[in-house]
């Protein structure tokens, strides 16, 4: 019923509701909308980095091709060293995270990349 508030048989609540998710500043679906054109707009420009520094890379799309499910945004055919760290892969994240978020990406995304490429 929280995706679709008109369900709610009070209508006074199904208002209420209807408010609180037009008006999340955090989660709510336009704060969503921006945030993934925030992301796509960085991978975009990534990209053009990528492409300017001639560094030969696959993307995601690509990736999933060769049936990858997991995958980071871009994987370096060419791994560099940035700083004395080797980079085979690139994820990007476009907005800040806090040590419990990173936490949450190691397990969820990173770890599965490291083990991959």
């Amino acid at each position: 019923m929280l995706r679709d508030p008109s369900q709610i048989p009070d209508g006074v609540l199904a208002n209420q509701v209807y408010q609180c998710i037009v008006n999340d500043c955090c989660y709510g679906p336009l704060v969503d909308c921006i945030k993934h054109a925030i992301g796509h707009e960085h991978e975009v420009l990534l990209r053009d980095l990528l492409l300017e520094k001639n560094l030969s890379f696959l993307d995601e799309d690509q990736l999933r091709a060769r049936g990858y499910d997991k995958t980071p945004d871009f994987i370096l055919q060419v791994p560099v060293a940035v700083e004395g760290h080797i980079i085979h892969w690139i994820e990007s994240k476009a907005s800040f995270g806090d040590e419990c978020s990173h936490h949450a990406y190691l397990h969820d995304q990173f770890w599965s990349y490291w083990n991959s490429f």
